[in-house]
């Protein structure tokens, strides 16, 4: 996970209390211009206080923390202060799924035909009107898997690193939902990370929201837990 926001990141910054991620190049991915927390005794007011001074150039605010104990002490002082706060589960493939994909359903995609799906599904995010944000999270399209290969109507990416793959960023379009493309790109995307040599392949998602329920019956099992912390929007000064 450190792998894949850094890889993209323009600069890479020690903090007092963690890791800066500085992007200016893409000011509207907040992936990778947050700063991921690692200082354990770190309190929500030195961490706000941080961002404001690390991240003064955007219009955002965002802290990561990959420690659950540290994330589940920080995330009643952060929600209290007004900051958005996420659970971000971590699942693991652990079994196999609970039915085998059908043959062809999905595929690895040209990195053209898999960022134009991702495009298009992100457009109709409630960030969608902003056609530069769109465009700057197509920056960081890697490989792609999709559903159906020949007219996508579901997308999602791939990276690999040291035996770890990870599918990411699952989207499938409004008016092609429930058909099951969204479960065949994820089926192609992890058996590729395996076939690839990859000993664990995971995924991270919403512990607030659905698609865990499908992951669950793809054989991902929860592991872990990872926090976000985001306040938006920060007016400029």
């Amino acid at each position: 996970m450190r792998r894949a926001d850094e890889g993209v990141c323009d600069e890479v910054v020690r903090t007092a209390h963690g890791t800066a991620m500085v992007t200016p190049s893409l000011p509207l991915v907040w992936q990778v211009n947050a700063i991921r927390v690692e200082d354990p005794d770190a309190s929500a007011e030195e961490l706000s206080a941080e961002a404001d001074l690390v991240q003064s150039r955007f219009g955002h605010r965002k802290l990561v923390t990959h420690d659950e104990q540290l994330g589940a002490r920080l995330a009643p002082q952060f929600a209290a202060a007004g900051w958005n706060v996420f659970r971000v589960l971590i699942m693991l493939r652990q079994r196999p799924p609970d039915r085998a994909p059908e043959p062809g359903a999905a595929a690895e995609v040209s990195r053209d035909l898999g960022a134009a799906t991702l495009a298009a599904f992100r457009r109709e995010q409630p960030f969608g009107w902003q056609d530069e944000a769109v465009r700057q999270l197509a920056e960081m399209d890697d490989r792609d898997f999709a559903s159906p290969p020949d007219d996508p109507a579901c997308a999602c990416r791939l990276y690999t690193h040291d035996g770890l793959g990870q599918v990411d960023e699952v989207g499938t379009l409004e008016a092609r939902r429930r058909r099951g493309y969204a479960r065949a790109a994820v089926a192609a995307a992890a058996d590729a990370a395996a076939a690839d040599g990859c000993e664990q392949v995971f995924m991270v998602t919403d512990a607030a929201d659905w698609p865990q329920e499908l992951y669950r019956r793809l054989g991902f099992d929860e592991i872990g837990s990872t926090y976000e912390f985001l306040k938006l929007p920060v007016s400029s000064r």
